[in-house]
């Protein structure tokens, strides 16, 4: 290899190198600003979205996985499990239902049921009658907790 060979090597890493640095540096200038960005959908597609986004508002409830942690006929019972609930638990969210004859206390709202496994199996050294049951949630509940 001549002298020459590695002289104009040198200059074409020299030009590549340049454009890629001037490339870095320029790039992120022109694309700093905030563009807005405008999607062309067709009539079918708008339409649906917008039936999607009205259903959405229309329905007051979710569905998400609960801890039931006792089911009973006592309401003394239920509410002492619940007070001490709180005291192990400050902060959970935490409701009942009356489904006569029977108390139903309900704790947390989780995604989906691989996410309630490991507190349930804490909650159950306490509440042994802990189960998971898929239930109907408030928007508002969800939002305020």
């Amino acid at each position: 290899m001549t002298i020459l060979h590695i002289f104009f090597g040198f200059l074409r890493y020299i030009q590549i190198s340049t454009v890629s640095l001037m490339l870095c540096l320029i790039l992120p200038m022109m694309s700093s600003g905030q563009k807005n960005i405008k999607i062309n959908t067709s009539p079918s597609v708008e339409r649906m979205m917008e039936r999607f986004v009205a259903n959405g508002k229309a329905n007051e409830n979710i569905k998400a996985w609960r801890i039931q942690i006792i089911t009973t006929d006592d309401r003394r019972e239920m509410e002492n499990t619940m007070s001490q609930f709180s005291s192990l638990h400050p902060g959970m969210n935490m409701d009942w239902k009356h489904v006569s004859p029977y108390y139903q206390v309900r704790v947390g709202y989780f995604e989906n049921k691989n996410k309630l496994m490991s507190f349930l199996l804490d909650l159950k050294k306490t509440f042994p009658s802990a189960t998971p049951v898929y239930d109907n949630v408030s928007k508002k509940a969800l939002v305020s907790n």
